[in-house]
């Protein structure tokens, strides 16, 4: 197997843990070059040197681009040359409690993504309703699962209220509303492809238009106008296709993945509690958050 700075990494971001401490990236290198690649201790000792700042380019990119895309890293590098490889969660005594607290949280993703994938497809949509109160929506509607009309979750924000302004005074503020409209794909193990982000714009455009297969409007606590900026989702347990999440971007649509999702509810501590070692996901605790009115 040939060692890249590519495949290094990917070899990396199985043996180091999100919260492990942080570690000299040349030795961790050299490390993988012997163990993982085969090579001969002193030519692993010569490539890792050659490899080592391409690595910590690379680590150091992937990272933004992850923070960019709603996603946790596993990997991290530190120190005034960025010569360290640590886990991203790893908590550092410079920390402030507030981003130790995130941390601690962040550690719980994986748990909180399985929780995720193993909701069944009604409790998905319901997830999708809660995200919109996350968001600071009061008004929040799952439409009925046998005629949904291809909107499962809907949700109204209000910016008077998100500010907590009190109703009497700021009237245009109050005035202020974003609807929400979104869609709960529960696809554990697929990927979701552009045909889906497709029948989503159908599924808005008919909605605006009040043109339905039934004589009830659904969405009628949704209160759509012609001209009501409508913000539109896309959630899945499982992953989008990359030409589903550029479809998504042009048009608009926040697409978010499962492990999106999980990296989000990680950062609002959702289903976490204080165990013997911190913080910890806890499903009962989740699954009250699920339900609770």
């Amino acid at each position: 197997m040939r060692a890249t700075a590519v495949s290094v990494i990917e070899r990396l971001e199985t043996v180091i843990d999100i919260d492990a401490p942080p570690q000299r990236l040349r030795l961790v290198i050299e490390r993988e070059l012997i163990a993982h690649f085969g090579q001969p201790a002193i030519q692993a000792a010569e490539n890792a040197e050659r490899l080592e700042v391409n690595v910590s380019r690379l680590i150091s990119e992937k990272c933004v681009k992850c923070e960019q895309d709603g996603m946790i890293p596993i990997l991290t590098v530190i120190g005034s040359s960025f010569d360290s490889v640590a886990g991203s969660c790893h908590i550092r005594p410079t920390d402030s409690v507030d981003v130790a607290r995130a941390k601690a949280h962040r550690i719980q993703a994986e748990p909180l993504r399985a929780r995720i994938q193993s909701l069944t497809f009604s409790e998905f949509e319901l997830f999708g309703a809660k995200v919109l109160r996350l968001l600071g929506a009061q008004k929040t509607h799952v439409t009925p699962h046998s005629n949904d009309q291809g909107i499962d979750f809907y949700g109204v924000l209000n910016v008077g209220q998100l500010q907590n302004v009190p109703a009497p005074f700021f009237r245009l503020t109050h005035d202020v509303e974003l609807r929400l409209a979104g869609q709960a794909k529960h696809y554990p193990t697929r990927s979701i492809g552009t045909s889906v982000v497709r029948e989503l714009v159908g599924a808005v455009s008919l909605a605006r238009h009040k043109t339905f297969s039934t004589d009830e409007d659904l969405f009628e606590e949704l209160e759509l106008k012609p001209l009501n900026p409508l913000l539109v989702l896309l959630f899945t347990t499982g992953t989008l296709s990359s030409g589903a999440i550029d479809l998504a971007s042009k048009l608009g649509i926040i697409a978010r993945s499962g492990r999106q999702l999980a990296a989000f509810l990680a950062d609002c501590g959702i289903g976490m509690v204080s165990g013997g070692t911190g913080m910890v996901f806890d499903k009962t605790e989740f699954d009250a958050w699920l339900v609770a009115p």
